[in-house]
């Protein structure tokens, strides 16, 4: 009888492993296929509008003296910059850029800065519309492109989807993916219990959600600068100690990207996964810059624009490249790893860079990166509530807290290829409003 019992439980076990292996693969492949389409409409749009504007993203004097001019001024665009970045700086740049690694090789972090620097034009282009179309008779604006959709192209009911979109990618695809790398972090770093992890971390966030944007965007003001600055901080002493090996691996990021060899093989793994993971990181085209912009109370959006643009090109130029130097730098290529969130790579480079004491720093870092994006995250579906409902809805701050326990125990590769396609979707309609409103901007 007991046999039976033990083959009747393992039957189960493996049914159930199977569906899981199925429905993961699923996911994967829809992932696949979608970024496919995504990639060559986003570089399309990116082009077209780096041409048509005369390369916005390259004019750096202009875009300096943006930024030179707003510490003199009294808006509140640098405290925007901060929430954006606070945003675009969550774990994407961290497990993200150690995950693009790890599945498509060092070449892929060229195309990333390729993807970048033609697709920061079109952060450019969604502050100008964001702002140009936001709802300003609310006591905060609200924008953000489900309003340039609707009253731009006259397209409701893609407007909502797209709201609808951002409401599932963010606060519960990406929340969940914070949450649950914060937690994973905590629990093996410090062997604390999970349970215990999940109560501070969902206290801390109620109280920072709680007041709305105006706390948000303070907590954002002051986290921001303290994360990037330790972070780069980190990276130049890592660069300064492996100096050599940086140089070589520079030298080979770029030449197996260009090489023969690279071009007829599979170079579309590393282009699609590198343009994927930038866009996820400093998500240009994504529609969030608009969001975020929509609230300036400065005049001139010429100056918005150009300081908006800061914030995608210091993401994946600054932050990414230095997460894939400390990978890089590492012996990453021979960890092997099922079920993968990608911050255990982060976590055995930092391991062998600084020993112990770089687990401890790393999990800090994770926490603050993370954290930054949950709050702002919990901002984009606010203000997608507010469009959809036309006011305020007390239940997603309680959305909020049910989607990090359950994601605080769920897969992470579930997680990852759910929040894929979801930006993938996003991106697509987003890009698309762009492109048919040129004339506005």
């Amino acid at each position: 009888m007991k046999n039976i019992t033990n083959k009747v439980a393992y039957a189960t076990f493996s049914f159930y492993k199977n569906i899981y292996l199925i429905g993961d693969n699923m996911l994967k492949t829809i992932s696949d296929i979608i970024w496919v389409i995504t990639t060559i409409l986003i570089l399309y749009i990116g082009i077209y509008y780096t041409v048509y504007l005369k390369f916005p993203q390259f004019r750096w004097i202009k875009i300096m003296k943006s930024l030179k001019k707003e510490s003199k001024e009294k808006s509140n665009s640098f405290k925007l910059l901060n929430l954006t970045l606070s945003g675009k700086i969550g774990v994407g740049s961290i497990s993200g850029i150690a995950l693009c690694i790890y599945i498509a090789g060092p070449s892929s972090l060229f195309w990333l800065w390729i993807s970048v620097l033609i697709l920061a034009s079109l952060s450019y282009v969604e502050t100008k519309l964001g702002i140009k179309y936001r709802n300003c008779s609310t006591k905060d604006s609200v924008g953000g492109p489900a309003f340039y959709i609707e009253k731009g192209l006259n397209k409701k009911n893609i407007a909502r989807i797209y709201s609808i979109l951002i409401i599932i990618a963010y606060v519960f695809a990406f929340i969940s993916i914070q949450t649950n790398t914060i937690v994973i972090s905590l629990e093996n770093v410090f062997d604390i219990n999970k349970i215990a992890i999940i109560l501070v971390l969902l206290t801390i966030t109620y109280l920072s959600i709680q007041k709305g944007i105006d706390t948000i965007s303070k907590l954002t003001s002051f986290l921001t600068p303290i994360m990037g600055g330790l972070y780069i901080l980190i990276g130049i002493i890592i660069i300064i100690d492996n100096k050599y090996k940086v140089l070589e691996i520079l030298k080979n990021i770029v030449s197996t990207a260009l090489s023969f060899k690279g071009f007829s093989g599979s170079i579309l793994i590393p282009i699609i996964i590198g343009i994927e993971r930038g866009i996820f990181s400093n998500e240009a085209g994504v529609g969030t810059t608009a969001m975020i912009a929509s609230l300036s109370n400065d005049k001139n959006i010429e100056k918005q624009a150009n300081i908006q643009i800061i914030g995608t090109l210091f993401t994946s130029l600054v932050i990414c490249t230095i997460t894939a130097l400390i990978v890089l730098t590492s012996d990453y290529q021979n960890i092997m790893l099922s079920n993968i969130n990608g911050i255990e790579i982060v976590s055995n480079a930092f391991y062998e860079h600084f020993g112990y004491f770089g687990i401890i720093l790393l999990t800090l870092i994770i926490f603050l990166f993370a954290f930054s994006t949950i709050i702002t995250s919990y901002y984009y579906g606010e203000i997608n509530i507010k469009y959809l409902l036309n006011k305020n809805s007390k239940i997603l701050k309680i959305i909020v807290i049910i989607v990090m326990i359950y994601s605080s125990f769920a897969s992470p590769t579930i997680l990852w290829n759910t929040v894929d396609i979801l930006v993938a979707l996003i991106t697509i309609i987003n890009v698309y409003a762009m492109f048919k409103l040129k004339n506005d901007v």
